[in-house]
């Protein structure tokens, strides 16, 4: 990928589109999987090198808030926010972003992914350089009514756009409190539901797993899906993408089969779809599949249900979300030759060694979400471009977690790979993401 003077190529669009945003170098990613290739459009996002830009007098990382921290403590007195070590600064030149987190939740886990995603964005800033971003951590524990009142004082002190929240009921709330202002909110829910007035999904969703894998089966073959998955909302929102995907791409869903959350051995249901499968395997001979949208423990316990029921693996691909993307779920018998729809596993490998080089833990898988959140906010700000149509822009942008552009509505449309279960409890590449959006698209 060509660069001049720091400055990122503008990718290469048809005579008459509108001329993309020039952004900085040295950012998220395309070391990873890197530039695009010749001949096809370029997305419009910086990538990094690999190294962290040296600078002395970078100002030391700012710590995540501590239980109780709301914007009156770091962020109190008049006027916008200017931390100490930026005293010499202009205001006007500092763009301040909002990161709205639980990092004092009860539930260790939720805590622990809210200090792994705002390290990810600290990270992100230093390896891109931008020295004039400042991140206002918020504790965004509270209810959907406090974590609003949160984003609206962080407008009041400057932030030009909101990194959070993490859960889906909260979104519209800050939403309608960043509208006025024109603030972009980048969440990390995976509410397909919770997007619009100017917020967006920067998650992967089930939307996106789903059309992948669906496009990828009906490219070998397969006409005939069914579903077997927990009687939740994930197991739901999960159906509905299985149809409608299906639906766009010539597919027929012939049974979906929910068990309740947790049950291990959903014995009857799993026997109840094992008989549907295979009589739709003797009338379509090699033209099956199964999605199985689970993880972990729960993932192998179900998928070896079906076998048992004398389903044919053999003639029958299962099918999986990124949920599966675990080594530990990769030694199950039943999944072999079973794929998957997940981002470039070469590049979660690589800012999973940059961020335990960094912070000397393993990070959450989500955890790559923030590194191209803050990648992303921190390019459109220093450029000025926080508005609607350069977030949208249709070239997409490129982060650690692959290509991706956000829609109208706030969801993201992402290009992912497709993985195949090896017999060895290894995966392999079978598809790889594509590095361009399709012209026209």
């Amino acid at each position: 990928m060509s660069t001049e003077s720091g400055i990122l190529n503008p990718a290469k669009r048809p005579s008459g589109a509108r001329k993309p945003l020039l952004v900085i170098a040295i950012m998220a990613l395309a070391a990873l999987s890197g530039c695009v290739g010749d001949g096809g459009p370029r997305p419009t996002t910086p990538t990094y090198t690999g190294n962290q830009r040296p600078d002395p007098s970078r100002p030391p990382r700012p710590d995540a808030p501590q239980p109780g921290t709301t914007i009156a403590d770091p962020f109190a007195g008049s006027g916008p926010y200017r931390p100490r070590h930026m005293a010499d600064v202009r205001s006007r030149d500092i763009q301040r972003v909002a990161v709205l987190l639980p990092f004092s939740s009860t539930n260790q886990q939720v805590s622990q992914l809210a200090d792994s995603l705002f390290n990810s964005m600290q990270m992100s800033l230093f390896e891109i350089g931008a020295e004039n971003v400042v991140l206002m951590p918020m504790d965004a524990s509270g209810s959907a009514e406090e974590v609003a009142a949160l984003a609206a004082q962080a407008i009041d002190k400057g932030a030009v756009a909101v990194v959070g929240p993490v859960f889906g009921q909260q979104i519209p709330a800050v939403a309608r409190e960043a509208q006025a202002s024109g603030a972009p909110i980048f969440s990390f829910s995976t509410d397909t539901t919770a997007t619009g007035q100017g917020a967006y999904l920067m998650s992967l969703t089930p939307n996106a797993e789903v059309d992948r894998i669906v496009e990828w089966a009906v490219q070998q073959g397969v006409t005939r899906f069914a579903m077997l998955g927990p009687n939740s909302a994930y197991g739901h929102a999960v159906d509905r993408a299985l149809r409608d995907s299906t639906g766009r791409h010539g597919g027929l869903v012939i049974a979906s089969e929910f068990y309740a959350p947790g049950t291990t051995t959903p014995t009857e249901t799993a026997q109840r779809l094992a008989g549907v499968v295979k009589t739709e395997d003797r009338a379509y001979p090699g033209q099956v599949a199964v999605l199985i949208p689970e993880r972990g423990v729960q993932l192998r316990s179900v998928a070896s249900l079906l076998p048992y029921f004398d389903v044919d693996l053999r003639q029958v691909q299962f099918l999986g979300t990124g949920a599966w993307n675990d080594p530990e779920v990769w030694r199950e018998p039943s999944l072999r030759g079973g794929v998957f729809a997940a981002p470039d596993p070469a590049a979660l490998e690589d800012f999973r060694m940059r961020y335990e080089a960094t912070f000397g833990e393993t990070p959450p898988a989500i955890s790559s979400f923030g590194h191209d959140a803050g990648a992303l906010v921190a390019t459109l700000a220093v450029n000025d471009r926080l508005d609607r149509a350069t977030v949208e822009t249709r070239d997409g942008w490129l982060g650690v977690n692959g290509l991706f552009r956000f829609l109208a509505d706030g969801s993201a449309e992402r290009e992912l790979a497709v993985m195949e279960v090896q017999n060895d409890g290894t995966v392999r590449t079978v598809a790889p993401a594509a590095q361009s959006f399709a012209p026209g698209s």
